[in-house]
């Protein structure tokens, strides 16, 4: 299986599941498997609850096909919990040296959060050239992003924070952007009837909606 160059270039949309309740957390296999039926390789679970972990240990063990990762990540503590409960990828949405150093300890692909040219330059100037804009659509938007093309032109976007599906077109014409988060794959009132098929249809959208080719890889 060939390996692709980064957490960007492994499918135009990275789904984000958040769970709050024991019952999300049985859950969230079936979740992860609609969703990568549709084509969507990987998920990437939030870390803002006390039980994402628990979900996280739980894909991995109930659907190894699917590619899954821990986000939301803001705490140091964090990226180590994340890989010794399965976690293959991390993304954050700020990046302070302290959570960079813990994300890099973990040797797993990650991404840090940026939002202004001078977050992204500083990332830029530390190594990085993929990372994490968010809040997207507070910060401005795809206005905002063609603004970042222009000022950190090496740099490399998944858009996350506020972004609809109506938004995927838009910011995946960009340049600079690799792939967009999407938050709205798992409804929650989708979750609590188990309506796999419904998660699975929403997934099928965003891959219609986003760029043609889904590079559909096991491999980080």
């Amino acid at each position: 299986m060939k390996e692709p160059r980064s957490l960007l270039d492994v499918a135009p949309v990275m789904p984000i599941i958040s769970v709050h309740s024991a019952s999300e957390v049985s859950a969230a296999a079936s979740v992860a498997r609609a969703i990568s039926d549709a084509g969507l390789p990987l998920v990437q679970v939030a870390l803002d609850g006390p039980l994402a972990l628990e979900a996280i240990a739980r894909i991995v063990a109930e659907a190894p096909e699917v590619i899954v990762g821990a986000g939301a990540i803001t705490h140091i503590e964090q990226p180590e919990l994340a890989r010794a409960a399965g976690a293959e990828f991390l993304v954050a949405t700020e990046s302070p040296a302290a959570l960079r150093s813990a994300m890099c300890a973990t040797e797993l692909p990650h991404l840090p959060g940026a939002k202004t040219a001078d977050e992204a330059a500083e990332l830029v100037a530390n190594g990085y050239t993929d990372m994490v804009l968010h809040p997207a659509a507070a910060a401005g938007g795809v206005r905002h992003i063609r603004t970042l093309a222009a000022f950190v032109p090496t740099a490399r976007f998944c858009v996350s924070g506020g972004v609809t599906a109506a938004d995927l077109t838009g910011y995946l014409a960009a340049p600079n952007v690799g792939c967009v988060s999407a938050d709205w794959l798992a409804p929650a009132e989708a979750v609590r009837r188990r309506d796999w098929e419904r998660i699975r249809r929403l997934a099928d959208v965003a891959v219609k909606l986003s760029k043609p080719t889904v590079t559909a890889v096991r491999a980080l």
